[in-house]
């Protein structure tokens, strides 16, 4: 059986780095034989340090620790899980969901629990930075045992923050308790109270981590015999030229093995020249980080230096293949790639990440916000990729549009040059929402300017002692009262009758657009004559038929309250002369 591989995920800040580093520290710490064992990317944590520091734990929850140990990845966050995908599912077997226990659930949460669903592994929660709570005083070890001994506010804060936690999980569809309150396993998640400062509730967690791939695991983790891993990272270093980081989760690779991995066009296929791991924590030396070694055993991270890697996946598969399967091996990891299903559209997005992994959750995910994606490919963004975007934007121009995950845009003035969003970052959820915003603002500017040529409601005053001219236009001061009063438009008074044209708007002797309530101007109006059509103290409005008003009825939300206030006014008006006025589709 090899040891089970966690995860560690959560949004920005909550602590997922320094809980991955307190479990390293203490090890290194114990100083005990067989303690901390690093790997490439990854971290042992072995069973006898479990059974040994977290026996009152093991003891009171009834678990017995069968798995080897616990290997937990080193980087935490989406990138890191998503890039160890297989086909059907996770290479990770368990997750540590880290939510900061003061600020409670967050979007990236909510984004990590969802890829957590689809990939269907077993999670726990660490609630973390118990130590903020106000008078709670965070102690090493069991959490179950420390809060105890803690005061009746505290405990009162502890528990309605605990509590906020769980009844966002039990939106999300989650049934979740605290661990010393958790009834069934196997239908509850488990929320354990920590803090990475005082290492407070470490022990449970690895105690629930052990007890949960007792109980789920065993089956999951038998090893086949075929050597599989997956692709971490592709670096280039110093004195090695190209290496691969990776993930060994069954069987055993040797140096000189013949590996088939997932390359950008087609698999490569190339042999193993050295198998490298980092030089035990006391020991590294800048000189000399890496020692050889000639075999690895699975669960373990390794990295690999051999020909040929330039072209490699990250985020994608790697086999072990003999003389007599070589061809089996490259078939296995090119329909490794075609399970990498991103059934584009015609129209669509396009979609640019720095690892098979983090490409697929991302187009995962904006497929589920309703985004469509034409193009999901992984390296930066380049002329292509603009092009590409221009294309679609003649079509429809919310989808000329490229996001990119953890990538560098290679053309901005390309894209500036043709109106192409650019959408780039590092948080898959903050991507969508800027997309999705800028969506949003263009859709209304464009709605904006479809609204332009149709009459906005208006209500204004002509103010006593304010006539400049009588006639042939009559000049007059008015007040807007409401809405906004624009050029060219009719205007009627509040009985109804049609009395002109408004021509020309000046404020302060300089000519405008339109003018805002509250706003006193000087309007020109084509066809009423002072003292016969119009009169000083009379209120009147923008007039409108009922095609216009059947219209503007579309975009009622892009009209302020007042407007809607005095456009009911105006319906109101018309309807005294016609009582179905603007009622019946025109």
């Amino acid at each position: 059986m090899r040891q089970p591989i966690v995860v560690v995920l959560g949004h920005v800040d909550h602590g997922k780095t320094m809980l991955l580093d307190f479990i390293r520290k203490s090890h290194v710490q114990a100083g005990e034989a067989g303690g901390i064992t690093q790997h490439i990317g990854a971290t042992e944590v072995p069973a006898d340090y479990i059974c040994k520091f977290c026996k009152p734990t093991l003891e009171k929850l009834g678990i017995k620790v069968t798995v080897p140990e616990l290997l937990f990845i080193d980087t935490p966050g989406h990138a890191a899980f998503t890039n160890l995908r297989k086909r059907g599912g996770s290479v990770a077997d368990l997750a540590i969901l880290v939510i900061d226990i003061m600020s409670g659930i967050q979007p990236q949460t909510l984004e990590s629990i969802e890829i957590l669903k689809h990939f269907k592994v077993p999670f726990i929660i660490a609630a973390n930075k118990v130590d903020l709570i106000d008078g709670y005083e965070s102690r090493p070890g069991s959490f179950m045992e420390n809060v105890k001994r803690q005061n009746p506010q505290a405990t009162s804060q502890l528990e309605m923050k605990t509590y906020e936690i769980v009844n966002r999980l039990a939106q999300a569809g989650f049934e979740a308790d605290r661990i010393d309150r958790l009834e069934d396993f196997s239908k509850q998640i488990c929320l354990v109270p920590t803090s990475a400062l005082t290492g407070e509730g470490i022990v449970d967690l690895l105690a629930i981590l052990a007890g949960l791939a007792q109980r789920y695991l065993t089956k999951k983790l038998q090893t086949t015999g075929i050597t599989r891993g997956n692709v971490l990272e592709v670096k280039q270093e110093k004195g090695l030229s190209t290496t691969v980081d990776v993930i060994i989760y069954d069987g055993v690779l040797h140096d000189g093995d013949t590996v088939v991995l997932a390359g950008r066009e087609e698999p490569v296929v190339t042999k193993v020249r050295a198998l490298l791991k980092p030089e035990p924590l006391k020991e590294i030396r800048a000189e000399k980080k890496f020692r050889r070694v000639g075999e690895v055993v699975a669960a373990s991270g390794v990295k690999i230096f051999a020909p040929n890697l330039e072209g490699v996946l990250p985020g994608g598969p790697l086999v072990v293949a003999t003389p007599d399967r070589l061809h089996e091996a490259v078939e296995a990891v090119r329909k490794e790639m075609e399970a990498v299903e991103f059934s584009t559209d015609d129209l669509g997005v396009i979609v640019k990440a720095d690892t098979l992994g983090t490409l697929e959750a991302m187009v995962k995910l904006l497929k589920d916000g309703g985004v469509t994606v034409r193009k999901a490919d992984i390296g930066d963004i380049t002329r292509k990729d603009i092009c590409e975007a221009d294309e679609v934007k003649l079509h429809d121009p919310f989808l000329g549009a490229v996001l990119g995950f953890n990538v560098k845009n290679l053309e901005g003035e390309l894209a500036t040059e043709r109106g192409i969003k650019i959408v780039t970052g590092t948080i898959i959820y903050k991507i969508l929402e800027e997309y999705q915003g800028w969506v949003e603002t263009e859709k209304t500017r464009v709605r904006e300017k479809e609204m332009e040529h149709l009459p906005r409601p208006a209500k204004f005053q002509f103010l006593p002692n304010f006539v400049f001219r009588a006639s042939k236009p009559a000049v007059v001061g008015v007040e807007v009262v409401g809405g906004t009063l624009r050029n060219h438009v009719e205007v009627m008074k509040d009985d109804g009758k049609e009395v002109g044209e408004v021509k020309q708007l000046q404020m302060q002797g300089e000519a405008v657009k339109e003018a805002g309530r509250g706003a006193k101007l000087a309007v020109s109006i084509d066809g009423p004559t002072v003292g016969r059509q119009i009169n000083e103290g009379d209120f009147l409005f923008v007039s409108m038929n009922e095609r216009q008003y059947g219209q503007l009825k579309q975009f009622l939300d892009l009209l302020g309250e007042d407007e809607r206030g005095i456009l009911e006014e105006i319906v109101a008006i018309k309807r005294k002369e016609k009582k179905n006025w603007g009622m019946l589709e025109v």
